[in-house]
């Protein structure tokens, strides 16, 4: 009887999951290559663009193969898609795959600008509406961790023959690339049929390593539903991890990177690695050690400034796959240059692969005072020295030393600290006006320069996009360009303060690990940094 009790629960269980009403997430609407969320200003749906459904019990657990012509009013795999745009009218998705937790669909260019909603129907139910907004042009480029960010998806023409573009394979300047993704604007073809090939003339702009470039040959439909192309002529620029994006009008897509390089092959760079064998990458991946010794200034309202010493230290490989889709140690690698994040509440919408912790044993750090300090170990891979008792202006040298662990040999390293950063004009800068720019200027420092930010919208959607740039310590100045703020939100106010900073950080000095025996690692260094954070917002 107990046996038949439960058999009896179980089919009740099973035929209540089967039943379950589709539903839509709130803000579940993103563009499909960029996955921005909703409320950025790259976050809205374009006509006739790809985009993403994410909800729960939309669909079946495979899709069913396309064929022309696609899916729309018909449904696929027992899955529709309606749609009612601001003018009232009501029309199918073109559906190219359903699932579960996720529907991948052609928005039909017909359908009006402005607020529009959207259900789901499958199995016989139909998901509460949930709203999005439609606009014309809104570009999303395709990236190899299919969440938008870091190596995007760039073919690269070198005469008649082409390859995809990696870090093991440079792009050379000059050759013409091509960049995949979707949101260009509408058409004005039968989508539910193959693409009519035509250049849309949506006035593309596109930024790589910090430049506009000047030859962009072709900006409209690929051969496949609903994606686009953006044919243009690579700069003479080289790196690791060269920043990439499309900007149309105000909207600014998200960011992609490439590697590019004068000797095509594997790529190098002062900030990324160099002397590597691509054979031996593609092989054996990367293996990566960074420690640091931090001083922080932040600036606060109401409060003052707060200032924090610390020390930190990270082991890490990846694979050749996850190195494929790994953003790198900065997320850009020319000096002049930045790239953008976006990130919904507590953190990033499209993080980087998780690597492979590597133990390095025991860590220690000798600073001026000649006392020396073990570092915790709070995780695999993962070291800190909670706090230091050096001053804003400390001089002297640093030494750190490892004795070796499980998969990372002994290694020390010293460094003598330059001449104090100092930025400048910190005080002037009360808020940033993301269509005008801003000008960093600073003294002193040595080495790269990060300049980053963030802004973050209203709830409740709590998303955000943070910038990055790098230049050299030397130059003193650097403008954050409107192409780069213009991807951020306008900025919130939480409690009188704003969401929103600016942060300015001198990587002061950086010195290889200097093994005996040999560490294991393909790259490692020892840094000192020097950061001042402003809370502000940004309009």
């Amino acid at each position: 009887m107990r046996i038949l009790v439960v058999a009896c629960a179980v089919l009740l269980f099973a035929g209540v999951v089967a039943q379950a009403q589709p539903a839509v997430f709130a803000n579940g609407m993103v563009n499909a290559a960029s996955s921005v969320p909703a409320g950025l200003p790259s976050g809205d749906i374009a006509q006739g663009s790809m985009f993403s459904i994410y909800g729960s019990n939309m669909g079946p657990a495979t899709s069913p193969a396309l064929s022309w012509p696609l899916h729309a009013s018909q449904g696929l795999g027992g899955v529709t898609v309606q749609v009612t745009d601001s003018g009232g009218q009501m029309r199918y998705a073109i559906l190219l795959f359903v699932g579960p937790g996720q529907i991948n669909a052609v928005l039909p260019s017909n359908t009006a600008v402005g607020r529009a909603t959207l259900t789901v129907t499958y199995n016989g139910g139909t998901s509460a509406s949930q709203s999005f907004n439609v606009v014309p042009r809104s570009v999303g480029l395709l990236a190899w961790n299919q969440q938008g960010s870091g190596p995007g998806v760039i073919q690269v023409y070198h005469g008649a023959n082409w390859t995809f573009n990696d870090i093991t394979n440079s792009a050379i300047p000059g050759d013409v690339g091509v960049l995949w993704g979707t949101g260009l604007g509408p058409v004005t073809f039968d989508e539910t049929q193959p693409p009519v090939q035509s250049d849309l003339g949506a006035g593309a702009e596109v930024w790589v390593g910090g430049q506009k470039v000047s030859n962009v040959q072709y900006q409209g439909r690929s051969t496949a539903a609903g994606q686009d192309q953006v044919n243009f002529v690579i700069p003479n620029i080289s790196g690791c991890y060269v920043p990439v994006f499309v900007k149309i009008g105000n909207v600014v897509s998200n960011t992609v990177s490439m590697a590019i390089s004068a000797n095509a092959g594997m790529c190098t760079d002062a900030l990324s690695f160099s002397g590597l064998d691509p054979a031996y990458v593609k092989a054996h991946g990367l293996k990566q050690g960074y420690v640091g010794v931090n001083w922080t200034t932040s600036k606060l309202p109401f409060i003052g400034d707060q200032v924090s010493n610390n020390a930190s230290g990270s082991f890490f490989g990846y694979d050749w796959a996850r190195l494929l889709q790994s953003r790198g140690q900065f997320g850009v690698s020319t000096y002049g240059s930045c790239t953008i994040l976006p990130f919904r509440g507590a953190g990033p919408t499209n993080p980087d692969p998780a690597p492979d912790a590597l133990d390095a044993g025991n860590l220690t750090l000798t600073g001026p005072d000649s006392v020396v300090r073990p570092f915790v170990s709070s995780a695999k891979g993962s070291y800190s020295i909670s706090t230091l008792p050096f001053t804003t202006n400390p001089s002297g040298n640093f030494t750190v030393a490892g004795q070796g662990g499980a998969n990372v040999g002994a290694f020390s390293a010293s460094l003598t600290l330059p001449q104090a950063f100092v930025w400048t004009n910190v005080d002037a800068i009360t808020q940033v006006t993301r269509a005008n720019g801003v000008t960093i200027n600073w003294t002193g420092g040595a080495g790269v320069v990060n300049i980053s930010g963030f802004s973050m919208t209203e709830s409740p959607q709590q998303a955000g996009a943070m910038f990055l740039c790098i230049e050299q310590a030397s130059k003193g100045t650097f403008t954050v360009p409107p192409a780069v703020l213009l991807a951020l939100p306008v900025s919130a106010s939480s409690s009188g303060f704003p969401e929103g900073s600016l942060t300015v950080t001198d990587q002061a000095a950086s010195v290889p690990f200097n093994p005996n025996p040999p560490t294991g690692l393909d790259v490692g260094r020892f840094s000192a940094t020097f950061a001042t954070f402003k809370s502000l917002g940004y309009n």
